[in-house]
This record gives structure tokens, C-alpha cells and sequence, in this order.
């Protein structure tokens, strides 16, 4: 039987939003509602994209194949600019952020236990990208926030760190290890962190860490956002929510995903494998999509 037609790409209206979900085999999805999820695009066995996130009208989406890594960019996350720059098998990006007009891409050795090397990488269009610069520090960060002027990245063995441009940075002096965050957000001023059996924490600048909370024993929180004026920390077993990131409250959820975007007054996730999980109160989760290969990120993109 022939094949129907394929759906009309139909670009982003002005003023309406648009949910991208990137994973392994290079696969690409697009979604309008967050239910609906069309226009699957695949790469080759072995390509993974690892993040994704949206600014200057682009969704961008960072991962990695054989020797080095995979940067795309698209307006509509269908028709898509490839790119690849070597990584020579140690220099691979595992992070990406925008802020001030700026992608940031970082990354390191993910290989290497106290000397990653870690590395940032710039790009105003997610196609032309700065040459891999070096900064210090001996582990590699892997997630980033930005809000009031900075980048704000939190890594491996509790490293967090700071910079305004992408290429200088500061650390925080009061890192430990048990304090690792596996996730970073902004909102009202402040940067919230997450981590293990619920982990929480708050900065301004992502210097000066206080209000350390933890919740109960296996309860990882894996993703955090600002979403309706309060973050939302979602984690195997319970969702956290807060206005401050100082005062929480907890609810038990079921079924939740590993990583979470917003828009459109709803909350999109992913979990193993290949399953994309819908909310409208992130606490409440039910599956709309299952993919043959695994989401690894979504992300939400506005005009």
C-alpha cells in the first residue's frame, strides 16, 4: 500500500509555541499540543542528541557520533542545519543553555574521573559555533541555568560553577561531593539546584549555596524548571514545588519522566524507553507517545 501524504510543515506562528524532543539514533520530533508527535526524523545508528533547548527563534540540539559531536539548529524543529565538530574521542559536549543572546554548549572527558578537562563552546545560531576553549576546573559540568546577567552550570562531584560570558569562571569553594546537582533552574531572582533523595538547594549567584533540603532515601529529583511562577523539581516519587526555592511543598507522583519542559500550561516528559509522559500538574503523568528509540531531552520554543 502506498504511503499517505506527508504532513505540511507548518512553521511556528507568531506568538504560539512548539515542543521538540531529540534522543537516540538522532531521532527528532515535533509536537504542537504535546500529544501529537509528528514529523520523526532519524540519523544514523549510534548518533545520540543529548540536549536541546530554544532561543533567537531556533531550537538547537547538541549530542554526539564516533569521534566528535552533532550541532543542529532549526526554526521548526522539522527542517534542520547539521553540523559536527571533532571531538577527537574526549571532547564531547554533554550540556547546552541560552542566555543573553548566547548558546553555550559544555562539555569535557565523560570518560575521565578528576580530570575531564572541561571545555565551553559559543554560538549566536546554533550553526556556527566558536572553537572548543578549555576552562579550568577538574570535572565536567553538565547542566546550566542563566538568569540575573550569568551562566550557572552544576557538574560531576558537586561542582558548581559560574560565568557571564561562557568562557571565564568561578566556582563555588564549598562544593562536596554529596551535594552533587544533577539539575539547575532560574526564577524570582534566584537559582534553584536538584539531586539526590531530594536534594534541594537555592543561590543568587551560583556561588553562595544555602537552604539545603533533602527529602526522603531513593527519592532522586532528575529535573527542575521554572514553570508558573514557582519551580517544579520532578523525581521518582514525588514533585516539589516552591516560589522562592526555599519553602517546598511535596506531593506524590506516579510515573514520572527522567527530564521536563513546559509551555502551553502543560508539562511534557520523557522516560525510558522511548516513552513521552504528558501532566497538566506534573504530579499526574500519563504516556501519549512511544518511540522505538529513547528520548533523551524536550525542550519548549515560543516566537
Amino acid at each position: 500500500m502506498a504511503a499517505g501524504p506527508t504532513p505540511a510543515v507548518r512553521p511556528i506562528p507568531r506568538g504560539a509555541g512548539r515542543f521538540v524532543a531529540v534522543g537516540h539514533h538522532g531521532l527528532r520530533l515535533v509536537s504542537d499540543n504535546g500529544t501529537e508527535w509528528k514529523h520523526q526524523a532519524l540519523g544514523r545508528e549510534g548518533e545520540t542528541y543529548r540536549a536541546v533547548c530554544f532561543g533567537n527563534g531556533r531550537f538547537v540540539v547538541v549530542g554526539s557520533y564516533g569521534s566528535g559531536n552533532l550541532l543542529a539548529s532549526s526554526r521548526d524543529g522539522v527542517k534542520w542545519e547539521p553540523g559536527f565538530k571533532d571531538g577527537r574521542y574526549w571532547q564531547y559536549v554533554r550540556g547546552l543553555g541560552f542566555g543573553g543572546g548566547t548558546f553555550l554548549a559544555i562539555g569535557g572527558d565523560p570518560g575521565a574521573v578528576g580530570s575531564s578537562r572541561p571545555f565551553t563552546s559559543e554560538s549566536k545560531d546554533g550553526v556556527k559555533w566558536s572553537e572548543f576553549r578549555e576552562v579550568p576546573g577538574k570535572h565536567i559540568l553538565r547542566r546550566l541555568a542563566h538568569g540575573n546577567g550569568a551562566f550557572v552550570g552544576v557538574g560531576d562531584r558537586g561542582r558548581r560553577a559560574t560565568s557571564v560570558d561562557g568562557k571565564t569562571w568561578r566556582d563555588a569553594v564549598d562544593a562536596k561531593a554529596i551535594d552533587t546537582l544533577v539539575d539547575v533552574a532560574f526564577g524570582n531572582g534566584a537559582f534553584a539546584g536538584v539531586g539526590l533523595h531530594g536534594l534541594r538547594m537555592t543561590s543568587k549567584d551560583g556561588l553562595t549555596w544555602a537552604h539545603r533540603q533533602v527529602g526522603e532515601e531513593g527519592e532522586h529529583l532528575n529535573s527542575i524548571i521554572w514553570a508558573g511562577g514557582r519551580f517544579v523539581a520532578v523525581g521518582m516519587g514525588a514533585t516539589y514545588f516552591s516560589r522562592d526555592g526555599v519553602r517546598w511543598e511535596r506531593k506524590r507522583n506516579k510515573d514520572a519522566p527522567l527530564t521536563v519542559a513546559y509551555g502551553n500550561g502543560l508539562f511534557v516528559g520523557a522516560n525510558w524507553k522511548g516513552r513521552i509522559l504528558l501532566s497538566a500538574d506534573a504530579v499526574n503523568w500519563r504516556q501519549v507517545y512511544k518511540s522505538e528509540h529513547h528520548v533523551e531531552a524536550i525542550a519548549y520554543g515560543a516566537r
